[in-house]
């Protein structure tokens, strides 16, 4: 029988040949090989760089719109309290105009601190909390006078 031989082993039994041929042959491969690699890498470099840059704008992106977001709010906020300002300077600026009126002081004095012109009475009414307070609800008067027949 024959022995088997594997590629192994055929490439074992030739020896190869040292000429210029067989030496621009190798080097033409190689080359391919190399030319191969660096094709490779470009490509990796040319696709993993604009992925990294568009991620890196587009997280500074979202970062500006969440800045310009708070910023909005606080212009809202502002705005808002800056209209209640000057509200309430129009206020104490009426305020103002009517203590320069002798006659809105008097009649300021007359009404907090029951003061009267000469001549003038005053009657003092009770307010209407007060009135309501001192009248029985219907409910109760109901049911007092139910209470009074059941006697």
């Amino acid at each position: 029988m024959t022995k088997r031989r594997s590629s192994n082993d055929r490439q074992q039994n030739y020896t190869k040949l040292d000429n210029d041929y067989v030496r621009n042959t190798d080097k033409a491969i190689n080359r391919k090989i190399e030319g191969r690699k660096r094709k490779m890498r470009r490509i990796a470099f040319f696709a993993i760089v604009p992925v990294v840059i568009i991620a890196v704008l587009g997280n500074i992106l979202l970062n500006q719109n969440e800045t310009l977001a708070a910023k909005e709010q606080e212009k809202v906020e502002a705005k808002e309290h800056l209209s209640d300002l000057k509200e309430e300077r129009d206020s104490l600026n009426l305020k103002i105009k009517q203590l320069e009126d002798p006659e809105y002081i008097a009649k300021l004095l007359r009404k907090e601190y029951f003061l009267s012109k000469e001549g003038e009475i005053n009657f003092i009414l009770p307010d209407e909390k007060e009135k309501k307070a001192d009248i029985p609800d219907k409910k109760d008067a109901v049911s007092e006078k139910k209470g009074k027949k059941d006697d």
